[in-house]
Formats: C-alpha cells, sequence, structure tokens
C-alpha cells in the first residue's frame, strides 16, 4: 500500500499511543543528515517481509515531526549506505512526503532472500534481528534458524535419545492408535506399535521416540526437551505487577492450560474504563484463541538451535501476543489468515495432532480448517482490527485485541448521535478517530481492519456520509468528520418535500459514484441500500438468524452482511435482537 498523509499521520497516532517503534519499523530523526542506519539495515535485511524507515520523526520527542533539509540528498545517502554498509547488499525504495508542511523521508527495506542470509554489517561482521523497537545482535544458534530455514524442516522426526514407547502417555496414546486406524484400512490391520511406527511417533528403525511423538503424546515431554513448555505473562492493566506461569505436560495438556489461563486473566488484561466485555471471553471465540495457540505449539521450529527457547503468550495493554520460535515456512506474511494459505512446518507432527484429543476439542488439529483464518473471522464478527503477525526471520508473533479501542467516554460521545447505535463497530472506531483529527480513505481502512478489499471499505465509509456523519470534501477520496453541529442528531426519515437534495454524487469522467454530504443531513426515501441487500433478505424470515448463518447461506463475509444491514435497521425492514456486548445477536425481517 501506497504511503499518503493520512497513512502516515495515523501511523503517528498509534505510535503515541504505545510510545515505541514497531518491530517492522524504525522513526529517526535526520534534520541534522543521515544517522548511521547499518544496524537498522541488516535487522530488515534479515527479516523475510523486511522492513519500513522513516526518516524526519522526533521518536524521543513524542514522535514530533521534525523534517527533512533535502530528501533528494538524503535519499541518495541511504541508497549508498545500503549498497555499502552491509553485505549482501540490500535493495531499498525511497518516497517522499509532505506532513504538517514538512518533508519526510519513507525507506522501504526489502527482505534478503533465505539463501543470502545472514545479512552482516561490512564493519565487524555483525548480524541483527529486530525485536519490538530495537536492533540485537545475532546469536549463533539464531544465525543456524536463518541458515537452515532454506529447507524444509525435518526436525520433527529426530529421534530423541534415552526414550522409549513407555515414555508415552498411556491414554493419549491408545486413544491416537484408535482414531488412526478409525481412518485407514490399512492402519486398521496392523498392530499398535505399528501404528506409532507408521505414524512416526515411533523412529523407523529402533525403539526411541521421534521428537513429534514425544512432544504430542509423551508422558512428561520436559523431562528429555525442557522447551517444550509455555511461558505465560500477565501483565494488569494499571501499575500492576507482572505475573508469571510456567505450563508443562505434553501438547494437549499445554493448548489446555493455555485456555484456561486466557479464560481466566482476559479482564485483567484489558485496561481499565472499558465497558465492554471481551469478545475473546464468548464461548464461541474461544476456538479462535484455541487457534492461535495451536498454531504457535504446533508450527513452532524444533531445531536444536531452539533450545531453551519455549512458546510464550502475554496479556498485556489490552491485547494477547503468542509468540513462538521459528519463522514462517511456505507462506508470505500477507497469505496468513485467509483461505488457501496453509504450510504444514512439522509435517509429521501436524498429522500426530489430527488424531489426538485435547479436553478443549475433540482433536488438537482440525486438518480441514485454518486456524488462522478462523481468529479473523471471530475478530472480523466483533468489528475488531486485523490480527498483527509479525516473523523477524527466528521468532513468529501473533497478536490480537482483547476488545474495542473505544473508551467509555467515546461510547457516550456515540451514544449522543441518534443513529449511533446503527452503526457497525468498524463505523464507531472510524468516527472517533476522524473526531481526533484522522482523515481515511478506503485503501487505508481495508488494511488497518482487514477488510476484504478496498469495495467493502469504501462501502463503510460512504455509510457515515450517508448517515451525514463523514464527508469526502473536495474531488478527492479522504473522508472526515462532519461538522457536530450538524451530524451530532441527524434525524432519520423521509426529506420534506421540496428540499431533498440528493447525496449520492457521479465523479466526474470516472464512471464511478461517490456518496457526498448536503444540508439538511437526512436519510432520504426509499432508503439506499448495499447490492447485497437483496440476497439477505432473500434469506431472512420468522426464523432469526446470526451474522455466521446469513453467510452460510449467502456467502458473503461478516463485514459486508454487516454494512448491508444497517440501512435495512435504520428503515425498520429488518429487527435486531442482542447487539453490542451480548454473546447472540440474530436478524428477521420486520414484515414476517
Amino acid at each position: 500500500m501506497a504511503w499518503t498523509p493520512e497513512r502516515l499521520q495515523l501511523l503517528l497516532t498509534q505510535l503515541r499511543s504505545t510510545a515505541v517503534d514497531f518491530t517492522h519499523l524504525e522513526v529517526r530523526e535526520a534534520s541534522k543528515g543521515c544517522p548511521d542506519l547499518k544496524e537498522t539495515l541488516s535487522a530488515f535485511g534479515n527479516a523475510p517481509e523486511g522492513g519500513t524507515i522513516i526518516l524526519g520523526i522526533n521518536h524521543i520527542d513524542g514522535f514530533r515531526v521534525t523534517g527533512v533539509e533535502d530528501p533528494a540528498s538524503l535519499e541518495a545517502l541511504v541508497t549508498s549506505q545500503a549498497r555499502t554498509s552491509v553485505t549482501p547488499k540490500v535493495q531499498v525504495a525511497c518516497e517522499q512526503l509532505s506532513l504538517d508542511e514538512k518533508a519526510v523521508l519513507i525507506v522501504k527495506v526489502e527482505g534478503l532472500a533465505p539463501t543470502a542470509r545472514p545479512c552482516r554489517t561490512t564493519q565487524g561482521q555483525l548480524a541483527y534481528l529486530r525485536q519490538s523497537d530495537g536492533q540485537y545482535r545475532i546469536s549463533e544458534p539464531e544465525t543456524q534458524q536463518l541458515v537452515n530455514s532454506v529447507d524444509r524442516p525435518r526436525q520433527d522426526t529426530r529421534p530423541v535419545d534415552e526414550t522409549s514407547i513407555a515414555d508415552l502417555d498411556a491414554q493419549l496414546s491408545a486413544a491416537f492408535v484408535a482414531a488412526a486406524r478409525a481412518t485407514s484400512r490399512r492402519l486398521s490391520e496392523v498392530s499398535d506399535e505399528e501404528v506409532l511406527r507408521f505414524k512416526r511417533v515411533l523412529e523407523p528403525q529402533g525403539g526411541r521416540l521421534t521428537l513429534a511423538g514425544l512432544y504430542a503424546l509423551g508422558r512428561y515431554p520436559q523431562q528429555f526437551e525442557p522447551h517444550l513448555s509455555i511461558t505465560a505473562v500477565l501483565e494488569p492493566a494499571g501499575n500492576g505487577v507482572p505475573v508469571r506461569v510456567e505450563f508443562d505436560g505434553p501438547l494437549p495438556d499445554l493448548l489446555d492450560s493455555a485456555l484456561e489461563w486466557i479464560q481466566h486473566n482476559i479482564r485483567a488484561g484489558i485496561p481499565s474504563g472499558s465497558p465492554e466485555p471481551s469478545p475473546l471471553e464468548t464461548e464461541a471465540s474461544q476456538t479462535a484463541v484455541r487457534e492461535l495457540i495451536t498454531n504457535a505449539l504446533v508450527h513452532r521450529d524444533l531445531s536444536p538451535h531452539t533450545n531453551g527457547k519455549n512458546v510464550e503468550m502475554r496479556l498485556a495493554a489490552g491485547r494477547l501476543t503468542v509468540s513462538s520460535p521459528g519463522g514462517i515456512w511456505g507462506l508470505s506474511k500477507d497469505q496468513l489468515g485467509w483461505p488457501g494459505a496453509k504450510a504444514s512446518v512439522n509435517e509429521f507432527l501436524y498429522e500426530i495432532c489430527k488424531f489426538t484429543g485435547a479436553e478443549s476439542a475433540e482433536r488438537v488439529v482440525d486438518g480441514e480448517s485454518c486456524g488462522l483464518c478462523e481468529v479473523r473471522r471471530v475478530l472480523d464478527n466483533a468489528g475488531l482490527r486485523r490480527p498483527e503477525f509479525t516473523d523477524n526471520g527466528v521468532r513468529f508473533t501473533a497478536s490480537i485485541p482483547l476488545g474495542s479501542s473505544l473508551t467509555a467516554e467515546d461510547r457516550q460521545w456515540l451514544g449522543g448521535l441518534r443513529v449511533g447505535a446503527q452503526l457497525s463497530e468498524i463505523q464507531k472506531q472510524l468516527l472517533v478517530s476522524m473526531r481526533q483529527g484522522q482523515a481515511w480513505t478506503a485503501t487505508l481502512a481495508q488494511s488497518e481492519f482487514g477488510l476484504f478489499d478496498s469495495a467493502e471499505a469504501q462501502e463503510v465509509l460512504q455509510g457515515l456520509v450517508t448517515a451525514g456523519l463523514a464527508h469526502a470534501p473536495g474531488k478527492g477520496n479522504t473522508y472526515v468528520i462532519t461538522a457536530l453541529s450538524s451530524a451530532a442528531s441527524p434525524a432519520i426519515g423521509p426529506v420534506p418535500a421540496g428540499n431533498s437534495p440528493a447525496l449520492v454524487g457521479s465523479a466526474p469522467d470516472t464512471g464511478s459514484t461517490r456518496l457526498l454530504t448536503a444540508t439538511p443531513i437526512r436519510i432520504p426515501e426509499p432508503i439506499k441500500t448495499s447490492k447485497n441487500a437483496a440476497a439477505i433478505l432473500r434469506e431472512l424470515g420468522s426464523e432469526p438468524l446470526e451474522v455466521t448463518d446469513i453467510s452460510e447461506k449467502t456467502g458473503l463475509t461478516a463485514n459486508q452482511i454487516r454494512y448491508a444491514l444497517s440501512p435495512l435497521l435504520t428503515s425498520g425492514v429488518v429487527v435486531r435482537e442482542g447487539g453490542q456486548g451480548h454473546k447472540i445477536t440474530t436478524y428477521s425481517r420486520a414484515d414476517f
């Protein structure tokens, strides 16, 4: 996505709220010349997705825009550093942008191909990785992780010395053998030991357990591999003291313990003053949380270079973060969470987990579904921002919000808008952000909230325009809030005769249609509906349906359904039971 002033302004708002840089991004002061970037270039070169450097921002002084004096000369100096200060050299692409009437230089650093890593500084031959808001010097085991990431992982089949079939959990292994036999005629005709050997729980020749077999079905895997565990940290909202716990046992036990811990502590991780329960507290959402943890446990790097590194969970600052050793294999970060994006890092462990049960689910792994797709779906239904995925080359991190970013004050303000109750959660967050000075484009909204495409994002923004809450000034596609004196209480209903200004205008010579604001701000009759409204109305009847039910019947995404329902609810064509804060919300036709 190209950089725009709106995108940069949103980024600065996020940086100021967290007070630190991000793993994939670094901002630097450059008003007095080009800073030394070799460590940052090395770290981003070693990251599969690279990273971005923004020059002209003072991160010490509240991320204030200080600008750069000569962007063209600075670009030349940065390009020179990318060629000469690190080896192999890294590719950079620069953009110049103006914000607050000051020039800012944005540098996109491309990650090196796996075969070219590690990227080292020319002086000293030091390699760096990015972690949180800074670089750190890479260790020798991490160097080997980068080198080994070229080939398909096969560490899960490695035999574990001093183990035998006696180290398996009897109940888990018996259930596994029965489940495996039930799906294969050939396996149904062989002995228990042969099933375990064919499925690589046991090594092909000999009596040792494989690492996959020990990890998934062992009585106590940590006896032989202590790092096959979970560390969980709770940082309570406010000034609470962090609480750290460790979980052990076979993989199914780790999964169950982690889920129980999150469910018990989730409220403590939400910032104080949040009036809404977390969508992740509902029973349905626990499936998504389970998938997030399962992904970390099953797809972690099992190579000897990760000894001493376990899976980590953290509840802090209104987010759940799950981190595991190793990076993404066989996929790009942008493919994660979308249908069709599946790649097993530990192929045999994955297969074993398809036949292994846990207290929280019949199977640890559902081979037919996309785990991270489920995470996206739950956040989508709740109107929350997209999950954040980070791969620095040796560690993969997934982070999801525990709840809405809206405060009690924000919701009180929204409650004063007559149409506030009809807005989707994403529309509410967009409107509050506009109130704070942020402008939005469809592309920016799509990226920030993980919407399906820019057309869906455009529909979200147009809904705010239709309600008289936002407008797109001039001929651009940038949306800002409408003056509150006009938008605070927009009327719902027909516009009086003789005073019906059009709310739909055609952009000259483009063939596209864009909603514009007008005065008075009222929704005309007949009410404008989404292109998907007809499909939804065909499925709605007297029996109430949830969004997931409508999605199954129509093939539409949850956001498409929500935005199509909004004007239907406003006009009274559709009625809703439940709403924000309720575990179940249903919709039905009012005329049945």
